[in-house]
């Protein structure tokens, strides 16, 4: 076997190999190969301390208010815009403005947008649209009536021969 660290290849075997999840093929490749390279002897034991002091570590509990005040932390690292620093006063006031602005906007156009449209009226109370259909239907009736005057079987005009 090449040595993992020189070669830089496989050199997660030995972090494998240290924490006890290689397969027993490996494990015996690995085993001959730390007993003639001391470089990965080294490292392998290193592992093996590090994980040994991970293992007896223990965390301190939690304390009630830890969610809060680390939030409030994160909340005073964040920088802070000049909009924001402006603005910032004036939040309480435009919440609640911004959703009756847009109410209002709402209901104004729903009035110009279906107001009823006022309807034009002739004199006579008739709208002009009927004045003109009547005259042309007056004028189509005097058309049929001049049609139906005319002969329909056209006339041979006597030609000045035959009258001779």
């Amino acid at each position: 076997m090449d040595c993992p660290i020189k070669m830089r290849q496989n050199w997660e075997w030995l972090l494998d190999y240290a924490a006890g999840r290689l397969d027993r093929e490996r494990a015996a490749l690995v085993a001959r190969h730390l007993d003639g390279c001391p470089d990965c002897a080294r490292f392998v034991e290193g592992q093996r301390m590090v994980w040994n002091a991970l293992s007896q570590w223990e965390a301190e509990p939690l304390s009630a208010d830890f969610d809060r005040r680390l939030y409030r932390a994160i909340d005073r690292a964040r920088p802070v815009s000049w909009l924001d620093r402006v603005f910032a006063p004036l939040q309480p006031l435009w919440r609640p403005a911004v959703p009756l602005a847009a109410a209002c906007v709402l209901i104004v156009a729903g009035l110009l947008l279906h107001a009823p449209q006022a309807v034009m009226r002739s004199v006579d109370s008739r709208p002009r649209a009927e004045k003109v259909e009547v005259e042309q239907v007056e004028r189509t009736l005097d058309d049929i009536e001049m049609l139906r005057e005319l002969p329909l079987t056209p006339q041979q005009e006597a030609s000045p021969s035959k009258s001779m």
